[in-house]
């Protein structure tokens, strides 16, 4: 990978129509082979795409979901911009979507999260690995997290492989709000030449 770091960018992307605000200022980051951009309501086929075929069957991004959970889902992710952080959808040049990967901090949560997912076909290409450490970047670099981490359900083993390969560490357990405990993995900021 080039020792380049992400750039960002600024964007307006409309609101959601059931917000009074004009419009959302969230940043698209480029790396080396990738564009992360925010979700919007046109993206409704793409996290369709994703249900068809994730294999996850607990959480958020779980497959098996209906259409209205699916909107629910990336209406979710668009309002969650309102934060000034959330999740950006990862793209290859020509804007296919092949994932997304985010800060998130869902309300009842007790802290903040990197989170992912990829399509099962662009996984092993190192996409998850250049996406989250562009994301981790963001929030030190631009929102000035003193961490950066991730909650790690036990059986989530690519996960905790992705979470190890950014240098995490477990920093505590902790049982959420959902009665699931779980790892709290400390991600560090990325080093100039692994960020992008």
């Amino acid at each position: 990978m080039s020792s380049s770091c992400p750039k960002y960018s600024r964007r307006r992307h409309p609101a959601p129509a059931t917000h009074t605000t004009l419009s959302v200022d969230a940043p698209t980051i480029t790396t080396e082979r990738l564009t992360l951009r925010a979700p919007t309501l046109g993206d409704l086929s793409a996290y369709a795409a994703f249900n068809d075929v994730s294999e996850t069957r607990v959480g958020k991004y779980r497959g098996g979901k209906s259409a209205s959970e699916i909107n629910a889902v990336l209406q979710g992710d668009i309002d969650h911009w309102q934060k000034g952080f959330g999740m950006w959808l990862i793209t290859l040049k020509g804007d296919q979507v092949i994932g997304g990967a985010g800060l998130v901090h869902p309300d009842d949560w007790p802290s903040h999260e990197l989170t992912w997912w990829l399509m099962p076909d662009q996984r092993r290409h190192g996409y998850a690995t250049e996406a989250s450490r562009a994301v981790i970047e963001f929030g030190y670099a631009v929102l000035g997290w003193p961490q950066v981490e991730t909650h790690m359900r036990d059986e989530n083993l690519p996960a905790r492989q992705l979470a190890q390969r950014l240098g995490g560490t477990i920093d505590r357990r902790v049982t959420f709000p959902d009665g699931v405990t779980r790892d709290v993995f400390a991600l560090p900021r990325p080093k100039p030449e692994a960020a992008a």
